[in-house]
């Protein structure tokens, strides 16, 4: 028990470092945008030594190691997550540029993410990143949505709801991603219920949960199947 406390807590520190390095990347892609200078030769190659002609670059790369890395506590929301964060950090970078008078909202400027991605003003890029962080927010929303429903996770948080591994027997279709089966499982006095229920076709292929009623383990209306989230990364 105490080696699972401590390695969740590794995880969470890590998590919290790795923000803080995706927003210092995408901070300092935006708010050093108008100073990277580049080199280019006669082939049309172009380089540059600044850190912030590559930090969006490692921005990106670091948005996804954290989004595996979270993905345990944010489940489906996690890519959302990292979108916003990313964007509301390049709209702290333009912010803070413009209180400096590093810019104006007028001055045109080229922002590098992979490649370049045009110049425009500093006011349309405003526009752009809320716009994406707009975007990463929703999805964000939606997938939390999507996750909280499959496992069940309102309901796994209320001390009136038990769990217990289930197999679930049977198959009829009422829908293209969805059917009723039996929901097999025994409670915690050792007690087998069999109980209809309305899944997912996906949980057919994973390990699932019974969520139900302590008190009347047996009721269709309060028994819920959770389909528990993969764990991508293990720090045990």
């Amino acid at each position: 028990m105490r080696q699972k406390a401590y390695a969740q807590a590794m995880r969470v520190i890590a998590c919290a470092l790795m923000a803080w390095q995706v927003w210092t990347m995408w901070y300092i892609a935006s708010h050093e945008a108008v100073g990277v200078k580049w080199s280019c030769d006669l082939a049309g190659g172009c380089a540059s030594d600044q850190l912030a002609s590559v930090s969006a670059m490692l921005g990106i790369a670091f948005a996804v190691f954290l989004g595996l890395l979270s993905a345990r506590y944010l489940h489906r929301a996690a890519p959302g997550a990292m979108i916003a964060l990313s964007a509301v950090a390049s709209v702290a970078g333009w912010y803070d540029a413009l209180a400096e008078g590093q810019v104006e909202r007028t001055t045109v400027t080229s922002f590098h993410v992979l490649l370049p991605l045009g110049d425009f003003a500093v006011s349309q890029w405003l526009t752009f990143t809320w716009s994406v962080a707009g975007v990463g927010c929703l999805a964000a929303w939606w997938g939390a949505a999507v996750s909280l429903r499959r496992t069940a996770g309102l309901r796994r948080l209320s001390r009136r709801y038990r769990t217990a591994d289930a197999v679930l027997e049977g198959w009829q279709s009422v829908g293209r991603k969805s059917g009723e089966v039996t929901v097999v499982f025994d409670d915690e006095d050792g007690v087998r219920h069999e109980v209809p229920a309305v899944v997912d076709r996906v949980a057919l292929r994973r390990d699932v949960l019974a969520v139900y009623d302590a008190d009347r383990p047996g009721d269709p209306a309060l028994t819920r199947v959770a389909v528990p989230h993969r764990k991508l990364l293990r720090l045990t």
